[in-house]
Formats: C-alpha cells, structure tokens, sequence
C-alpha cells in the first residue's frame, strides 16, 4: 500500500465515450497522487481502444459480472492508501480528490462524501440528498464546509437510505470490510459503506458542495430507471439481501425498521402496478392504500 495514493477505480460497460471523459476528469485532478484504473466489464463496444489511447491508464477487461463485481476487481488492484470510484458516466470537479483527502486527513475520518448535480438532456438539477433536507438533522459538528458524523449517526443515516453513490465517495483503504455487494443489482455502494458502519465504528464527513456531475442518460443502473423497474431490483431484491446478510448485526429495532420499510415498499410497488393494470386490480387500491396509511404510522 502507498501512502498518499488515491486509487481511482472506473467501472464501465458499452460506455465508450463517456468512459474516456471521466478519465480524462481523474487525470485532471488536482490532487498529484493517483492510480487510474479502468475495468471494463465485459463491453462490446470500442472501449478497450479508446481507453488504450489513453496514457497513464491501467486497464482490464473481464466478463460480464455486474458493476459491484467491476468495482471489487478495481479493489485488488489498487496500491493506494484511499480508495474511490467513479462511475464511468459521472464527471469530477478538478479539486474533488484534494478537498477529500483533506478533509479525510484532517479529522482521522474512515470516508468522506460530496454533493454533486445531476446532469439530464443538457439541464442541470440538484441531488436528491440536497433535495429532500435529510441532511439538516446530521449537521450537528460543522468543520468549514464539511459537518463531521460520530459512528452512531453513520450506522442510523445509511441504515435509513444511501446518500452517498460511488462517485461521491473517499474511503481509507483499511476502513473497508469486504468491498462492493456483488450481488446487489442497484445497491453496490450503499452494501459498502454499510457492512462498514455495521462492523466497527465508522467516522465520516459530508459536503454540500457539489464537486461532481452524474450524467442521467436512461442507461444507468439507477437514474432515468422507472419506477417499477428500480422496485424489482432495489426494495424487492436488494433490500432483503442487506436484512439477511447483516442480520446478525443489527438490533431487534432495526431488524424491524428494515422490515417496515422493505413491506410499504411492497405495497407501494403493489399499488403502482395495480393502477396500471385493469379495472379488477384496481378493486385492490383502497386497501393498498390502508395499509400504507397504517405502516407510515408505525414506522
């Protein structure tokens, strides 16, 4: 492991061009220190000559396995004291690794994140984490522009949603436990920082300030997906995965939180389906929505 190298871990997959900005976004970094991996994940398209292009670029292919897979393999490689990852659609702002590593050194942090914008048909709109205001609650220790998070606030804000997509994220190598969820279909990044904050006491920070650019095209896992499809993969495969791999490390009370929320969820699914179905679907909607009603209450 070198001290003071970033390891920056690019996975991508029939994203050619856009792969070879966000390189070209990593190499323009301010921060000196840094190791640019691409793996590329079983891509069909020209990448692995446009990225050969590129100089100071280690590159690697492997099979189709999935972008948590792509990460894990960018993981072994990596020499680096920290540790990020940027989607090969996402753009970085040049100080984006120096404000991090930082602000990482400055407080003995195990992981930092950063706002960042979203990007769609040339409009630019804000995050979602800035959007909804969950963040008001955890700006309880402001250190400049960063607000520092105790190993409790960690565990209760990323048990409660991932406000932190691979692309925002500064970890400490030693800090990571295993790695990306493989076998997450959306919920990669949120498995990482999880099975850390679940495992040993977790130290982090945010930034409000938007220091990348997530490019929504419809062709990523998460973003521009509709409703129904990111259901399927998110609430109803993803979320039982995070109760049964981790069960043996949360409280009775966040056994149950998980299991509200992954259940009005269902219902919710549930609903959207049955509005977009015929007349004897929709029979079910008063009691969809009673039940609903009645988990938001006890959740």
């Amino acid at each position: 492991m070198i001290k003071g190298l970033v390891s920056v871990i690019i996975p991508t997959y029939n994203r050619a061009d856009y792969v070879v900005e966000a390189v070209r976004s990593a190499q323009a970094q301010t921060y000196p220190l840094k190791q640019i991996i691409v793996v590329d994940d079983g891509s069909c398209d020209d990448t692995a000559r446009r990225v050969a292009g590129i100089g100071g670029v280690e590159y690697c292919h492997q099979e189709n396995r999935g972008q948590g897979a792509a990460r894990n393999r960018g993981l072994r490689l990596a020499r680096g004291e920290y540790v990020a990852s940027l989607d090969s659609d996402d753009l970085w702002d040049e100080d984006f690794l120096a404000r991090s590593v930082e602000c990482l050194e400055a407080f003995g942090l195990d992981f930092v994140f950063t706002n960042w914008v979203k990007v769609r048909g040339g409009e630019t709109q804000v995050s979602e984490w800035l959007r909804d205001g969950k963040w008001r609650s955890y700006m309880t220790d402001r250190r400049g522009e960063w607000s520092l998070l105790t190993p409790p606030q960690v565990r209760k804000l990323f048990l409660a949603l991932c406000p932190a997509p691979s692309s925002s994220l500064l970890l400490r190598r030693d800090s990571i436990v295993s790695g990306w969820g493989e076998h997450m279909r959306i919920a990669d990044d949120w498995y990482l920082i999880l099975e850390m904050a679940l495992n040993r006491p977790c130290r982090a920070a945010f930034s409000l300030t938007p220091r990348w650019k997530k490019r929504a095209d419809g062709m990523n896992v998460y973003d521009g997906r509709s409703f129904a499809e990111i259901g399927r993969n998110l609430h109803l495969h993803d979320y039982p995965t995070f109760r049964r791999d981790f069960r043996p490390l949360l409280s009775r009370r966040e056994k149950l939180t998980l299991s509200r929320r992954e259940a009005m969820y269902r219902l919710r699914l549930l609903l959207h389906e049955a509005v977009n179905t015929d007349l004897a679907a929709r029979v079910q909607i008063p009691f969809i929505i009673a039940r609903l009603r009645n988990l938001g209450r006890h959740s």
